[in-house]
C-alpha cells in the first residue's frame, strides 16, 4: 500500500489506534460478581386498591327550593365548613423547633 497523501496516512494511523483500542478492550477478563450468602426472599403482600371501593350512590333529586330550605335549617355553609375541620386532625400547638438554630 502506497501512501500518497498526508491525509491518508492519517487515516492509515487513526485505523491502526483503532484496532489497538479494540484489542485491548477485548483482552478484558470479564469480572465474576462474587456470590454472597443465601438470602430470604423479600415476601410481597398484594393489596388491591380496590378493596375499600364503595361504588358512588348519587343522593336522590329534590326541588331546589326544598335542598335550600334543608341547607338553611342545617346552619348554612357555616355547618359544611365545620364538619370539615372536624374531621381534620387539629394541628400542633407549637411549631417544630430547628436543630440547626440558624433559620426559625
Amino acid at each position: 500500500m502506497y501512501i500518497k497523501s498526508l491525509k491518508s496516512y492519517q487515516l492509515a494511523v487513526a485505523v491502526l489506534f483503532s484496532c489497538l483500542q479494540l484489542s485491548s478492550a477485548f483482552a478484558q477478563t470479564a469480572i465474576k460478581p462474587e456470590v454472597s450468602k443465601v438470602e430470604k426472599p423479600v415476601e410481597l403482600v398484594y393489596q388491591s386498591s380496590f378493596q375499600n371501593y364503595q361504588r358512588y350512590s348519587a343522593s336522590p333529586i329534590q326541588s331546589w327550593k326544598q335542598s335550600n330550605d334543608t341547607v338553611k335549617d342545617i346552619g348554612g355553609w357555616r355547618a359544611y365548613a365545620k364538619e370539615i375541620t372536624q374531621e381534620q386532625n387539629p394541628k400542633p400547638s407549637t411549631p417544630p423547633t430547628h436543630s440547626h438554630g440558624a433559620h426559625q
